[in-house]
C-alpha cells in the first residue's frame, strides 16, 4: 500500500511539474508570436524605405540627396543582416522548445504505461493523446515559423537585389555629366535610367 501511495504521489508531482513546463511554454509560445510580429513590422518599413528610395531614384535627387540615399542603402543592407539574425533566434528558441517538449512527452508516456494499474487505462491514453496534441500543435508553430523564414528570406534577397540595381543605377547618373549645349539632356538620361531600373525590377 506504502508503494502506491509513492506512485500516486510522484505522479502527481509530475503532473504539477508539467503543468508548471506547460504554462512556461505557453509564455514562451507568446513571447516569440511578439518577436515575429515585431519582425513583420520591420520587414515593412523596410519596404516603406525600399518605395521611397524609388522614387527618389526615379524623380533624379540632387546631389546631397543622392549622397544621403547611399548612406540609406547601407543603413537598410545592415538592417537587414540583423534581421536574419533575430530570425535564426527565433527558429533556435522554437526548436529546443519541441525538443523539450518531446522529452517531457516521452518521459511522461513511459511513467503512464506503468502506471495503468493504478489509475486506469483510458485515464493513461487520454493524458497521452492530450500531450500528442500538443506537441503535434508545437511542431505546427514551427513549420509555420520555418514557412516565415523561407519567405522573409527570398524577401530579403530580392529587396537586397533591389537596392544594389538602385545603388548602380545612381552611380550610373551621378557619373554622368550635362553637356552645356543641351541642358535637358540629364534629365532625358535620368528618366531613361530609372525606367530601365524599373523594368529590371519588375523582373
Amino acid at each position: 500500500m506504502c508503494e502506491r501511495e509513492r506512485e500516486a504521489r510522484a505522479y502527481e508531482r509530475n503532473m504539477i511539474v508539467f503543468a508548471l513546463k506547460k504554462a512556461d511554454w505557453k509564455q514562451e509560445r507568446k513571447k516569440l508570436k511578439e518577436e515575429v510580429r515585431r519582425l513583420r513590422k520591420v520587414v515593412e518599413e523596410k519596404d516603406e524605405r525600399v518605395r521611397a528610395l524609388e522614387i527618389r531614384s526615379k524623380l533624379g535627387a540632387e546631389s546631397e540627396k543622392r549622397d544621403e540615399f547611399l548612406g540609406t542603402t547601407g543603413f537598410l543592407v545592415e538592417q537587414m543582416r540583423e534581421e536574419r539574425v533575430w530570425r535564426d533566434e527565433a527558429v533556435d528558441k522554437w526548436k529546443k522548445l519541441y525538443l523539450a517538449i518531446k522529452a517531457e512527452l516521452d518521459d511522461l508516456i513511459q511513467k503512464a504505461n506503468h502506471g495503468d494499474g493504478l489509475y486506469g487505462r483510458a485515464e493513461g491514453e487520454e493524458l497521452i493523446e492530450e500531450l500528442k496534441m500538443e506537441v503535434k500543435a508545437k511542431e505546427g508553430c514551427i513549420d509555420d515559423l520555418k514557412a516565415q523564414l523561407a519567405s522573409s528570406k527570398k524577401e530579403e534577397y530580392n529587396r537586397a537585389r533591389e537596392v544594389d540595381i538602385l545603388r548602380q543605377s545612381l552611380k550610373i547618373m551621378s557619373s554622368r555629366k550635362a553637356p552645356i549645349f543641351a541642358p535637358s539632356k540629364p534629365k532625358l538620361e535620368l528618366v531613361k535610367q530609372a525606367t530601365k531600373a524599373e523594368t529590371i525590377l519588375k523582373y
